[in-house]
């Protein structure tokens, strides 16, 4: 599967790119392909046709670190992009893949910290599953609750569409945040599962992971329209869990003294709805 996977990839990041944008002559006519022909891939990374045509097959094998590197470049994938194609090509060890069985249950003291955290803070597990929330989650979102998952409730959710000011450009950055941190685990089955029910029930998830996008999850800000507070800003933090490295401990905060922080207040200090 992990194959399947770097196949996919070159796939779609070489149908992103126009003779144009690699320095080669567009030419003249309409070309069959949207992208890059393979034969331009491989001139562009010094690699053989046949030999990158048995990588696009998930046939190529593991491919060299070097090989990876002039695929890299012949795509012009930045830093990110790079360590994901990377992560693709690596033989996977027993271990990793006895990882992905692992118990989900959130540890204890993770689970008190959560509950203690004046701020809304939620823990989310290999799947993007929440296993545990407080009570200031569930004032950002209803769908912040225990059992809910990430994905399905802000492609499949009106309220949580709603919720974002800018949910284009929000739906975009989330799935490639979840190609990065899924890397390989995007071919087990619970998680093909996954997409291949969001890919059925939302166009918009459909057309956005097969793009292939990734990028590195990095303090970030969520632009919301609250239906209660009004407009907040809020960064959001992902930490990770200790001993539970497919956990991931979310919380918001708002920028201390502003007005996202005070509306944030009133909104979290309001009686029970």
């Amino acid at each position: 599967m992990a194959e399947d996977l770097l196949a996919g990839y070159l796939r779609a990041r070489r149908g992103q790119l126009r003779p144009g944008d690699v320095g080669l002559p567009e030419g003249t006519g309409r070309r069959r392909v949207a992208g890059l022909r393979r034969e331009e891939v491989a001139l562009l990374a010094g690699i053989s046709a046949d030999y990158y045509l048995r990588l696009e097959q998930g046939r190529g094998g593991t491919p060299s670190l070097q090989v990876i590197r002039a695929l890299a470049r012949a795509l012009r994938l930045d830093d990110a992009a790079t360590a994901y194609l990377t992560s693709l090509a690596t033989p996977a060890t027993t271990d990793a893949e006895s990882a992905n069985q692992t118990d989900e249950r959130v540890p204890s003291s993770v689970e008190n910290l959560v509950r203690l955290l004046p701020l809304p803070a939620f823990v989310t597990g290999r799947n993007f599953d929440v296993l545990t929330a407080n009570r200031n989650a569930f004032r950002i979102s209803p769908e912040l609750v225990t059992g809910k998952n990430r994905l399905r409730s802000f492609f499949l959710v009106d309220s949580e569409r709603d919720l974002y000011r800018d949910w284009q450009t929000t739906a975009r950055r989330f799935v490639a945040v979840v190609r990065d941190t899924v890397g390989r685990g995007a071919a087990r089955p619970d998680f093909l599962a996954l997409v291949d029910e969001l890919s059925e029930r939302s166009e918009s998830f459909r057309q956005l992971w097969e793009r292939h996008d990734v990028v590195t999850r990095d303090t970030e800000l969520a632009l919301l329209q609250h239906p209660v507070a009004g407009p907040l800003q809020l960064h959001l933090e992902r930490l990770s869990v200790v001993g539970m490295p497919e956990q991931g401990l979310v919380i918001y905060h708002p920028t201390a003294g502003s007005e996202d922080a005070r509306r944030l207040t009133r909104l979290l200090d309001s009686p029970d709805r």
